[in-house]
């Protein structure tokens, strides 16, 4: 089994590992940079820690995709309308996965080779 990481690892678990902090990164640049925020207001808004904020900013978290997310015009449109929904506070909790799940799944297409899927073996 060694070398065979991921194995049976679902899409949504690597990507909470290997995107999703690039997202989160990218939505505390846009609400520090755009909307002029503070680390500690942002961190507050998006329920982080300002340290994890900071982190994001110096990106020493989340920094594998924050450069592609914020410099495609596509997932940067995603990522400030979800900004933008925050900062008016018309942000409803059960669709803020959902947009998560959509900006991902973009990235991921931009990201990614295509896989070319084997036929089942049964």
């Amino acid at each position: 089994m060694a070398g065979q990481a991921g194995f049976l690892s679902a899409p949504c678990e690597i990507a909470v590992k290997k995107y999703v902090p690039s997202i989160r990164a990218s939505l505390a640049i846009v609400l520090l940079r755009d909307y002029g925020l503070t680390i500690y207001r942002a961190a507050k808004l998006l329920r982080l820690t300002p340290a994890a904020v900071s982190n994001y900013l110096l990106k020493r978290r989340g920094g594998s995709y924050i450069d592609v997310i914020l410099r495609d015009k596509e997932l940067y449109g995603m990522v400030a309308k979800m900004a933008e929904q925050i900062i008016s506070n018309n942000a409803d909790e059960r669709l803020m996965p959902l947009y998560i799940c959509e900006i991902c799944r973009k990235l991921r297409s931009k990201v990614e080779p295509k896989a070319v899927l084997p036929e089942p073996p049964y």
